[in-house]
């Protein structure tokens, strides 16, 4: 019978707690989430070094009668699995919280290193002696870096993983906080105590595995993890909606605000811009457009004309017809607004309708002379709806037209200046409004 040196008989009495706990996760965690895989991880690893840590007591307290590669075989390994169930610890902390902060990479970088450091002490012990070595009798022997190697890191894992549940606090729920605070307090003062006065006393593992208990009764329960993380998605999934619907909002009134500055130069183009809009938005809607295409139309038709706002007023307002040089210049309000809108990538679209609603289906229109289906469609619905209002309001080069003019000039253009498949849908539309709603108001 071999007369141990430790007192093994606290951690003994835990190994078939761990075991029953273990074997319980493993049964009734099934649909895993990150949290129950670092919890299960956790609770394994404590197992295993709990049961190791008791057998290399009964081995080191065999002294001589067993081989000195023996004792450094389960010496070591006992250390590292003490470390590893320290090490495993943090990352059940860490599952708690997102690891897609940009955090992330850095705190990797640094845990691994310290497990590294610690198992190269571990490892290469045997040939230093650092840690701990045997006299010929097979006594165990605490060398200079045995507290730091079998107290520190442990400690130090245990204290990482305790720090960032306190430092990030607001992500778990007020008992978990309060349970690891009073766990940081027993654990380090046990630590204290043992290396102080128990060295002799297996305690390490025993406070381990009693913490594991204490987690899974009043922490960890798969259902409310996974509620936590359903609420957690579908708060960011709410964020994402409001930050998306005051983007929108803004976006729509920044648009509507632009087209009334631009509209304002133009003594005689009250509305225009967004008479644009609705025309062109209800073409899409008839030519079955999405409702995403529909409101981009919408969007195209306010701003279709912002490059006017590099046009001179005297030259907008001008009463009576354009001389060529003027005409010329006018004309540059296409480009102007194609430079301006270009740099809002989340709509690329409200460029090209700038650019092109001047483009003619025969090839004849300005700024780059397009023919056909060369001319954007978006372009081509946009240049309907704004020759469309130009004929039914007062310019200050002409009187509006009556329903059945506009119409009629419609039909006579198909082909030529308008494209006529689109056409044919802007006549739906006049034919429709039997009120001749469609025009600017009195």
């Amino acid at each position: 019978m071999i007369g141990l040196d430790y007192n093994i008989y606290m951690e003994v009495a835990v190994i078939p707690l761990d075991i029953v706990l273990y074997v319980y996760l493993w049964l009734k965690y099934t649909n895993m989430t990150r949290v129950n895989v670092a919890f299960r991880r956790f609770a394994f690893i404590v197992m295993i070094a709990d049961v190791f840590d008791v057998a290399t007591a009964i081995v080191t307290s065999a002294h001589g009668d067993i081989a000195n590669f023996i004792h450094y075989f389960f010496n070591i390994t006992d250390s590292i699995l003490t470390s590893l169930a320290a090490f495993a610890f943090i990352y059940y902390i860490y599952a708690y919280s997102s690891m897609r902060e940009s955090g992330k990479r850095l705190r990797n970088i640094m845990n691994f290193s310290l497990l590294a450091i610690n198992l190269l002490l571990l490892l290469t012990n045997p040939l230093t002696g650092w840690v701990f070595t045997y006299d010929s009798a097979g006594n165990y022997i605490h060398e200079a870096l045995f507290v730091p190697v079998a107290y520190g890191f442990p400690i130090l894992f245990f204290a990482i993983g305790s720090l960032y549940m306190l430092t990030h606090r607001e992500r778990y729920r007020k008992n978990q906080v309060k349970a690891m605070a009073f766990s940081i307090i027993v654990t380090g003062g046990v630590f204290l105590l043992q290396m102080l006065f128990f060295d002799n006393m297996l305690i390490t593992l025993f406070i381990a595995s009693i913490g594991v208990l204490v987690i899974f009764l009043s922490l960890e329960n798969p259902d409310y993890v996974r509620l936590l993380e359903a609420r957690a998605e579908l708060n960011e999934s709410r964020e994402r909606e409001a930050a998306l619907k005051v983007k929108e909002k803004l976006s729509g009134e920044m648009m509507l605000a632009f087209s009334k500055a631009v509209d304002a130069k133009d003594h005689y183009t009250n509305g225009h811009s967004q008479r644009v809009a609705q025309y062109a938005k209800e073409l899409g809607r008839r030519m079955g457009k999405s409702k995403e295409e529909q409101d981009d139309l919408y969007a195209l038709g306010l701003l279709h004309d912002i490059g006017k706002i590099g046009i001179s007023v005297n030259i907008i307002n001008k009463k009576g017809a354009l001389d060529e040089e003027e005409f010329e210049t006018i004309k540059t309000h296409t480009v102007i607004g194609w430079e301006i809108l270009q740099s809002i990538s989340e709509l690329p679209k409200l460029a090209t309708g700038a650019r092109w609603h001047h483009e003619k289906y025969d090839g004849t229109g300005y700024p780059d002379g397009l023919s056909g289906k060369d001319i954007p469609e978006e372009a081509r619905i946009i240049c309907l709806a704004d020759c469309y209002d130009a004929m039914t309001s007062k310019r200050s080069y002409s009187s509006p037209r009556s329903q059945a003019e506009a119409r009629e000039e419609i039909v006579r253009c198909m082909g030529t200046h308008f494209d006529p498949d689109i056409a044919k849908f802007m006549l739906d539309m006049i034919d429709d409004d039997k009120e001749f709603k469609l025009r600017e108001e009195d």
